[in-house]
């Protein structure tokens, strides 16, 4: 798009008397920078952010592209499209390990006022997941005005790593694998492996089937930017997760922690599921 585009895209912000930050923010993106490109002329913004920005702000396409049928007759395909989904926020689930995004059928019981979507990725280490992860839920994201995000187990840990540059409202982890630094460590010290063994080979396949990443290691010791406003479920006894791991995680990040008196890992049971229900519910 030429940067006269840009050009109206400002207008329309400064005619509204809004800040670059606020005017992201009222279209899905996290951060002003993304706004500033686009009205420099540096990034496009896609199409399905366009139609976002006619529904915020009540606009024709005509207002952006100048009578351009080319543009404005995709828009006018989108604007059919959108009327295929029954709500401008979603809630994405985004499942565990050996799980599948049909679980996310547990959820419909809020699809009276948010599209429920499973996050669909096939299990595999993580560092193999992580462009499949970041592409299908910037697909469904860009969809909707507001996104929620339920990710269970190590769902969590690659919603908090993977996608913490999108504009996502709220998260709620359950039984959330957040230290994956320490059950690698945990795995290298009951295989007899040591660090300087990792680095020298890269890559370790283990006995159980798993494999442990050099690479991917020392990515875990940098810091993660996940600042998104979270809430945290987690079973008294869990054991696959360590309280302190949890309580590390809350006191360093946006989030608030309720433990389930009795609950597990994995949380199945019509009690424990029924509990899960209020939970999200109290909040949401």
């Amino acid at each position: 798009m030429e940067n006269k585009f840009g050009q109206k895209i400002k207008k329309i912000r400064k005619d509204r008397g809004l800040t670059q930050q606020e005017f992201a923010e009222s279209l899905g993106y996290a951060h002003k920078s993304t706004i500033n490109k686009i009205e420099s002329g540096q990034e496009d913004m896609s199409y399905q952010k366009i139609l976002v920005l006619l529904k915020e702000y009540m606009l024709d396409a005509k207002d952006l592209f100048d009578n351009s049928e080319k543009e404005i007759e995709r828009i006018d395909e989108l604007i059919e499209e959108s009327k295929k989904l029954k709500h401008d926020s979603c809630i994405i689930y985004i499942h565990g390990l050996y799980g599948n995004s049909g679980e996310s059928d547990f959820y419909s019981f809020y699809t009276n006022k948010y599209d429920v979507i499973g996050l669909d990725y096939k299990d595999g280490n993580p560092w193999e997941v992580k462009d499949k992860i970041i592409h299908e839920f910037s697909e469904i994201s860009k969809r909707y005005k507001n996104v929620y995000v339920i990710a269970n187990s190590i769902g969590a840990f690659y919603t908090y790593m993977y996608l913490s540059e999108f504009n996502i409202k709220k998260a709620f982890f359950i039984s959330p694998l957040i230290n994956m630094k320490e059950v690698i460590e945990g795995l290298m010290k009951q295989y007899n492996i040591s660090s300087d063994a990792l680095k020298t080979r890269k890559i370790i396949n283990l006995d159980n089937g798993q494999t442990l990443s050099y690479d991917f290691y020392e990515s875990l010791k940098e810091k993660d930017n996940w600042d998104i406003k979270t809430y945290v479920l987690y079973g008294e006894k869990d054991k696959l997760i360590d309280q302190k791991t949890i309580f590390n995680f809350i006191s360093s990040h946006n989030s608030s922690l309720t433990i389930m008196k009795n609950g597990e890992h994995y949380f199945h049971t019509p009690g424990q599921l029924k509990f899960i229900k209020k939970w999200i519910n109290d909040i949401l």
